[in-house]
Parts: C-alpha cells; structure tokens; sequence
C-alpha cells in the first residue's frame, strides 16, 4: 500500500513531516483524548510545539501539493544524552514518546486502512499485558499484528557518538515488523477498538517493537513527561547496556 501521497481527509497510516525536519513519519490516527479530537504521532516525528504539520511533506514541487494537517499542539519532552556517564549524572527517563497535533477541519479522518473504518473518533487507554494488537505505518505500508508482551519496558539506545535515549516505561511487541518511517503508528487493540500506543522503532533485527504509551492527559505531557531513578536502577540498566554492546 502507497502511503507516502497526499490524502484529503487524511487517514491514520499515511506519511506526514514537519517544517524543516529532514525525516518522515507516520499520522497514527485521530482520536479523542483528554477530551479534544486529537491527530497523533510519536514525539520524535515533529518539530517544536505550534509548528506546522504537513502531508504528505513540506516540499512539493507544486505549491498546492503542500498541505498542512494542523499545528504540534503538545508533545513530549525529548532528549538525548552524549555519553552513558551524562545520563548517570542526571539519572532522568522520558516516559513517553508521543505529540498531538490540533487537526485543521477537513484535514483528517478517523479511518486506519485494514484497521478502522468508522466515522467516529477512535478513543485511547492504557495497555494490557498479553493483548493483540494491530498498526499500519507509512514505510512498512501494510497492517502488522503482534501482541503486548510487556507493558513496564525501559530502552536504553545509542552509542558514544550518536549519543543515547532513554524511554520507559514503555510497550514491548511481539509479532509484525517496524521500520524507519513507521514511526507514530497507532497502535490499536484488537480486543476493543481503542488505541494503546503510538509506534517508536523495532529492535534487534525486527524481533519485537517498542512503542509508548499515551499519557492520560495533555498537561501530562508538560509536568510529568520524565521520570527520576536513584543510582542503583541507573547502575543496573548501564551493566545491562554494556553486555549489549557487541
């Protein structure tokens, strides 16, 4: 499935980029949540809050190809730190890797291709261990099925010069694949319709995903977006990187 053309009324699963930013991502869907409609996407995908979000890019050779879809309303705090040491010293997680974006009228739909065809808004909850689940992402282009395995996972990624992220907790997949791109997938129950997580990247050679969680509300995502660990959870997650390391 071509996901990467403009669609009026944009469904989940299609491409969106934000000004300036090099790389895609995907819309996940748009969804009720804390109360507004909301368009949804991973954190990583999208510029700074009140920037403009495009589909399917910012570029087109003709200016009526360009399209916005809405501002970033809200997202979550995103860093890295340069080496293993840095994040020892400030011993600081991102909980969630996730942003809104207001939807302008008639920009977007609630429909996931192969997923959701209703008219009305999906809505959001927290995940459940052991439960199916399906995405649809812009790279991958068609419906992946896999199950939650855990629901309490911490990544700890990067390399010394890349630097590192860290995220938890967050949802550990089984099943289907991720790749570059797919980034912001909803991720939708099977069991009942209501989107669980956004998609953030597939690890150890597409094995299982990693996806976020939503926070609970938008006020969430400016007071509680980090966690503070003490030293002890900090030493055992760098003994557990280090092992990793090939």
């Amino acid at each position: 499935m071509e996901l990467n053309q403009f669609m009026k009324k944009c469904p989940g699963g299609y491409q969106i980029q934000a000004a300036d930013v090099e790389a895609y991502g995907t819309l996940g869907a748009t969804v009720l949540w804390d109360d507004k409609l909301a368009a949804i996407t991973a954190a990583h995908v999208v510029d700074s809050v009140g920037a403009p979000v495009f589909q399917p890019s910012w570029y087109a050779k003709r200016r009526d190809d360009v399209h916005v879809i809405g501002p970033v309303s809200g997202r979550s705090r995103y860093f890295t730190y340069r080496n293993a040491l840095e994040y020892g010293l400030r011993l600081e997680d991102m909980l969630y890797d996730f942003a809104w974006i207001a939807p302008v009228a008639g920009e977007t739909i609630s429909q996931i291709p192969g997923i959701y065809d209703g008219d009305a808004p999906l809505r959001t909850r927290d995940p459940k261990d052991g439960e199916p689940v399906s995405w649809l992402g812009k790279k991958t282009g068609s419906v992946q099925h896999g199950k939650v395995v855990d629901i309490d996972r911490w990544v700890f990624r990067g390399n010394d010069t890349l630097g590192f992220t860290s995220l938890g907790p967050c949802m550990q997949i089984e099943g289907g694949i991720g790749l570059a791109g797919d980034s912001g997938a909803a991720i939708v129950s099977q069991d009942d319709g209501r989107v669980i997580g956004v998609h953030a990247f597939a690890e150890k050679g597409n094995r299982y995903s990693v996806a976020s969680k939503i926070p609970p509300t938008a006020q969430d995502l400016i007071q509680h977006s980090t966690r503070t660990v003490d030293e002890e959870t900090y030493l055992k997650r760098l003994e557990k990187w280090r092992k990793s390391r090939p």
